[in-house]
C-alpha cells in the first residue's frame, strides 16, 4: 500500500522493502503478513525482508467483513503483472483458508500457521495456490489436504516473541514455508556456489575470519558436534575461525565432495576429509598433540542460509573412527565386563569407514558382525 489506506478506509502497516541477496527484474515479490495484533514478531517480519521480499504487516484488527474485504482488496496495490504471498497465524490463519476456498487473484502462496480451527478440512485448494498449514500436535486438528503437524510444542512456536517460541519447530516451519512461497514465486536459488563460497573464506588460499564472519548473519551459530567446538554469534565465531579453526587445519587437509542436496535454506554435503595429523587440530581433536597418522574420516555438513548469509552449521563425524586412526581408541581394548559375555572388539571401523563411502565395493559388509 506504500503508505495509502485500503479501500475501507483501514491502513495497513508497511515494512520495508526486500533488500535480500535475490535480484529482481523490476520489484520485490510481496509477502502480507497478518494476525491478531496491532504489532507482530519484528524478527519473523525481518526474517522475510532478508530474504529479498517486500513485506507489508496487515493486522487483523476486530476481524468481521471489514478484515475480508482488506484481505480481498490487496490485489488493488499490485502493479501491473504483479502477485503476492499470504502468512498469516492463529485467528487470521483461519480467516484466510475460508477465503481462500474462492480464486484470490494473484495470490500465489498461502501460509497459515496454527489456525484455531480449519473451516474447511474437506477442500481442494486451487493447484496454483502454494499452501502450507502448520499446527502444533495439541491443536489436534485435521485435514485431507496435506498439513504440517509439530509434536511437543504448542500455537505460538514460531513467534520469536512468544514464550510457546520452539527454535527447532520454528526453523523447520520455516524451510517449508521459504519453500512455498519460492515455489509460488517460481524462484530458483543456487545456494551451492554461497556455501562453497563460505567455505573458501575458512579453508581457501585466501581465507580470512573476517569475510568469513561477514558472509554470516549476526546470529549465527557454528556446532562441530562430536567436539562441541564452534560458537554462538559474530564475536564468538571470529575468535574460533582466527584463532582455532584456520590455524588449526593442517596443510594437507583435502576434502572430497562425495554428494550434495541442495534445499530452499539449507545445504547437505556428504565429504571425506583426510589430512596428516602434523598439529593440533583444535576443532576435530582438542587438546590431542600431534600423531603423525594419517586420518580419513566421512562428514556431514548442514549449512542453513538466511538472505544468502550463513545462519547456522552443524557438522557430523563418526569420533570414534577418527580417534581410532591415530592410536587414542583401541577397538580391541574392551572392558572386561562385556569381554566375559563374549565380546571381542569394540564395533569401531577405521579409515576403511571413509573408503567405503567413496567406492561401496572397496570394504566388504558386515565384516564386524560375527556371525555373517
Amino acid at each position: 500500500m506504500n503508505g495509502a489506506s485500503a479501500p475501507n478506509g483501514t491502513a495497513f502497516a508497511n515494512g520495508s522493502g526486500g533488500t535480500g541477496f535475490l535480484s529482481f527484474n523490476s520489484h520485490p515479490p510481496r509477502v502480507y503478513v497478518t494476525a491478531e495484533d496491532d504489532e507482530f514478531d519484528e524478527t519473523a517480519l525481518q526474517n522475510w525482508r532478508d530474504e529479498g521480499y517486500h513485506v507489508t504487516y496487515c493486522p487483523m484488527g476486530d476481524g468481521g467483513k471489514s478484515y475480508r474485504e482488506k484481505l480481498k482488496a490487496i490485489p488493488k496495490d499490485l502493479k501491473l503483472g504483479e502477485s503476492y504471498a499470504m502468512v498469516a497465524y492463529g485467528d487470521a490463519a483461519t480467516v484466510c483458508l475460508d477465503v481462500a476456498t474462492k480464486p484470490m487473484p494473484h495470490c500465489t502462496a498461502l501460509i497459515c500457521y496454527y489456525p484455531s480451527r480449519i473451516p474447511h478440512p474437506n477442500q481442494k485448494y486451487p493447484s496454483q495456490l502454494h499452501l502450507a498449514v502448520h499446527l502444533a500436535e495439541t491443536q489436534q486438528l485435521r485435514a485431507t489436504f496435506p498439513v504440517f503437524v509439530y509434536p511437543d510444542v504448542d500455537e505460538g512456536f514460531a513467534e520469536h516473541d512468544l514464550d510457546q517460541y520452539d527454535p527447532v519447530a520454528a526453523d523447520l516451519a520455516w524451510s517449508r514455508s521459504l519453500s512455498a512461497v519460492r515455489g509460488g514465486f517460481k524462484q530458483t536459488v543456487d545456494l551451492g556456489s554461497v556455501k562453497d563460497s563460505f567455505t573458501a573464506m575458512t579453508l581457501g588460499p585466501q581465507r580470512s575470519a573476517s569475510d568469513a564472519i561477514g558472509a554470516m548473519v549476526q546470529t549465527a551459530h557454528v556446532n562441530y558436534v562430536p567436539t562441541g567446538t564452534g560458537g554462538i554469534g559474530r564475536r564468538a565465531l571470529h575468535h574460533f575461525y582466527e584463532d582455532f579453526f584456520i590455524p588449526g587445519s593442517p596443510p594437507t587437509l583435502q576434502m572430497r565432495l562425495i554428494s550434495r542436496t541442495s534445499g530452499v535454506d539449507r545445504v547437505v554435503d556428504e565429504i571425506v576429509v583426510s589430512f596428516r595429523h602434523t598439529q593440533e587440530v583444535p576443532w576435530m581433536l582438542p587438546g590431542v598433540p600431534p600423531t603423525g597418522k594419517e586420518v580419513q574420516v566421512a562428514v556431514v555438513s548442514v549449512v542453513a542460509f538466511r538472505g544468502g548469509k550463513l545462519a547456522q552449521e552443524r557438522v557430523y563425524w563418526d569420533q570414534a573412527s577418527v580417534l581410532a586412526q591415530i592410536g587414542l581408541l583401541d577397538p580391541k581394548n574392551v572392558p572386561q565386563s562385556l569381554r566375559s559375555k563374549g565380546c571381542r572388539r569394540l564395533p569401531v571401523m577405521g579409515p576403511e569407514e571413509a573408503r567405503k563411502v567413496v567406492n561401496v565395493h572397496s570394504v566388504p559388509s558386515n565384516e564386524l558382525i560375527r556371525d555373517w
